[in-house]
């Protein structure tokens, strides 16, 4: 009697063969020797030296292949997803657009990819002991070159720089503050294929109570985004910063903190600025370049800096004070207010008060992108002329330049100075 099919013994199937190596394309071939042959121009050496090899030898040269970096969350931290989204893309797209040299259209994307590709190569006995002698030669002189403008190392420090800008935007210090862990390369599993890998971690923010004016208040610790396994550091003034006659003995450490009416004024008065804008300022102005200025009253302000070509331009004052050895940021000024040199010489000029500043909406940012300023020449002739206000309208670089001004609120204001002598 004739089995039936259920019965039949199953026939077992080979396990298929995988071969080692990333089976790439003709055009993705194609790609990387062409980047190849610019990342060989770019270290100083003749791409014909990449003719020396054969086309098998080629294509073995690139059997490894380096992705480039991924974003991912440190196991344990609150990092939300969109966070993560965000870093990767401008991480990606800032190695796309910056030359690691111009001249050769070499990018950092093509040195964190084909480049170190090819230096593990050069690198592994596996390739070089197929070479012949001229080819060996060549292979050494060109990881020498590689090795020279030491471009793992270069391309690691670049990575992080462009993450820690980033983590800069993200960070809050009245809620988290985001770090990450130096870049790792992490072979992928049974296949021959290396990955940049980057863990992103997040600390709570630190609090502080203070009294001020018989208050107590809250301010919290501005910290800095950790870089690698350091511990969590913060912004601080020297003493000696604020009072330069200051005693040597007596200078001393300050650590900054900033209480939530200063974020939230800092918000408020920069309105026409994306949040990683404002916090990009906020570093710049109490961690990376530290300054002080005495305002018209009296007191020292720290000024919050905006870049502008090759120097920084005041956008706006913090006013803060001392308690023990804190530092202690308590509002945000607006650039023309009473208390600051630029408020205070528009209100004298035009005879305005503080009020009527508010009134007009100067108190905000928003202001300079709003109203047609060269229509109303008293306002223009202090503004632009005298105090060269004129580089608040690069603060916010995603405006767009061909959105017009608003009628409504030049009118408004050309009306309130309708009356105002030419001065």
């Amino acid at each position: 009697m004739p089995k039936s099919k259920n019965n039949r013994k199953k026939k077992k199937k080979n396990p298929p063969v995988r071969s080692f190596g990333v089976r790439l394309s003709n055009s993705s071939l194609d790609v990387c020797y062409a980047t190849a042959r610019r990342i060989i121009k770019a270290l100083g050496e003749d791409e014909a030296l990449f003719d020396v090899f054969t086309k098998r030898q080629k294509h073995r040269m690139f059997i490894v292949t380096v992705m480039p970096p991924h974003i991912l969350a440190m196991p344990g931290h609150a990092v939300p997803k969109s966070f993560l989204t965000y870093i990767q893309y401008m991480l990606i797209s800032k190695l796309k657009q910056l030359y690691f040299d111009e001249e050769n259209k070499v990018t950092w994307m093509d040195i964190a990819t084909v480049g170190e590709g090819m230096m593990f190569s050069f690198m592994a006995d596996g390739y070089t002991s197929f070479l012949q002698q001229q080819q060996l030669e060549v292979a050494q002189r060109l990881l020498a070159a590689l090795e020279k403008k030491d471009i793992f190392v270069s391309c690691q420090e670049k990575i992080k720089e462009m993450v820690r800008i980033s983590l800069i935007s993200l960070s809050q210090p009245n809620f988290r503050t985001y770090g990450m862990l130096l870049p790792e390369l992490h072979p992928v599993q049974n296949r021959p294929v290396v990955r940049n890998r980057l863990y992103i971690t997040a600390h709570k923010c630190q609090t502080l109570r203070f009294n001020y004016h018989n208050y107590e208040r809250i301010a919290f610790r501005f910290l800095l985004p950790p870089i690698g396994k350091e511990p969590l550091t913060n912004a601080f003034f020297m003493m000696s910063w604020i009072f330069p006659n200051v005693n040597i003995k007596h200078d001393r450490r300050l650590d900054v903190y900033i209480q939530s009416h200063a974020i939230h004024r800092f918000k408020e008065r920069l309105d026409i600025l994306s949040p990683a804008i404002r916090s990009e300022l906020l570093h710049i102005s109490l961690s990376i370049i530290p300054k002080v200025v005495r305002g018209t009253d009296g007191k020292m302000y720290i000024p919050c800096n905006m870049p502008d070509e090759k120097e920084l331009k005041a956008i706006g004052y913090f006013a803060f004070t001392i308690s023990g050895n804190n530092l202690l940021i308590l509002t945000f000024l607006p650039l023309l207010s009473y208390r600051v040199p630029e408020g205070y010489l528009l209100g004298e000029r035009l005879h305005l008060s503080q009020e009527d500043m508010v009134y007009l909406g100067m108190d905000k940012l928003k202001f300079f992108y709003e109203v047609d300023i060269e229509q109303i020449p008293a306002l223009k002739r202090i503004l632009f002329d005298e105090l060269h206000l004129n580089y608040l309208h690069k603060a916010n670089p995603y405006y767009k330049t061909t959105v017009p001004f608003s009628e409504k609120r030049t009118a408004f204001v050309k009306n309130f100075f309708r009356d105002v002598e030419d001065y």
